[in-house]
């Protein structure tokens, strides 16, 4: 059961760092966008709603296999004979 623990922490953990690396990339590719539509330019840079619903999956996952790894161990009743 330690495995199972240590494993949904490794990837809840690569799942934040790789949310926090494309809500970076989101930030700058919005920020973008705001320039160029204040330019007036006619030219349309591409949505960043597709990345920014990815990025929320994957904070809401490693956040849910986190706190799964993180949580205390419940505790076992003891068999009573029959």
């Amino acid at each position: 059961m330690q495995l199972l623990s240590r494993l949904a922490i490794a990837l809840g953990l690569i799942a934040l760092i790789a949310a926090a690396v494309l809500l970076t990339k989101d930030v700058i590719d919005i920020n973008q966008l705001h320039a160029v539509a204040y330019a007036n330019k006619s030219n349309e840079g591409p949505s960043p709603l597709n990345n920014v619903l990815i990025t929320t999956g994957l904070a809401a996952a490693g956040g849910f296999l986190l706190g799964l790894g993180l949580r205390p161990p419940g505790r076992r009743l003891p068999r009573t004979p029959h």
